[in-house]
């Protein structure tokens, strides 16, 4: 994002020959700019988190109506790629969570099962419970993740297509991994290249 925000700048600042030109500059560093603070973001929630200073204000929430919010923040993204957005959601599911930090779990599958998805596929996502844990699951049909790289995801800045145009940067889904567990719960995935993905996510249930 740096180098695009530089580049449009130096000569938006010099060359620009018309006002239509200069906003499309403007929009332009804009979208980089965004991109760049979720980055930052990123980056300084695994640093708290590796050492420890990542602390969380847990307090008992439905989670039900996280999803739903974490859904609509989606839809436009998803309505512009035709994905449409399946939610299968039991109410009353509670767990004692950091609303803020289940939700960029919640935004960050949802974008990424969007980003990777197919035109006029689908994101499907439930939430049910067990005995002890919450269970969420976000499904797509989307590209897929080939059998060699499932565990390499968890792995900061790796990304599974790295020529596709996407505002992956590679940190979600680590950081999504150090919410989960900070929160004693668990999160895997399971996938078929060019057939889909599939997230389930286990927390804690409150009694």
């Amino acid at each position: 994002p740096i180098s695009v925000i530089t580049t449009q700048s130096e000569y938006g600042k010099d060359d620009t020959s018309s006002i239509e030109e200069a906003r499309n500059i403007f929009k332009i560093i804009f979208k980089e700019t965004k991109k760049m603070s979720i980055l930052v973001s990123q980056l300084l929630t695994l640093a708290r988190m590796d050492k420890g200073r990542q602390k969380l204000k847990i307090e008992e929430v439905e989670i039900g109506e996280l999803i739903e919010i974490a859904v609509e923040g989606q839809r436009t993204y998803a309505n512009s790629k035709n994905i449409k957005i399946i939610p299968n959601i039991k109410e009353n599911i509670y767990s004692s969570v950091d609303e803020t930090m289940i939700m960029r779990v919640f935004t960050n599958l949802l974008s990424n099962a969007i980003s990777y998805g197919k035109e006029n596929g689908y994101v499907k996502i439930s939430l049910n419970r067990d005995d002890n844990n919450v269970i969420i699951k976000i499904e797509d049909n989307g590209i897929g993740i080939s059998e060699d790289n499932l565990e390499k995801i968890w792995i900061r800045f790796f990304q599974v297509d790295p020529s596709r145009s996407t505002e992956n940067s590679g940190l979600g889904l680590s950081m999504v991994k150090g919410i989960i567990e900070s929160h004693k719960g668990s999160v895997s995935v399971e996938s078929v290249l060019n057939k889909g993905t599939i997230f389930t996510i286990y927390l804690p249930l409150s009694k």
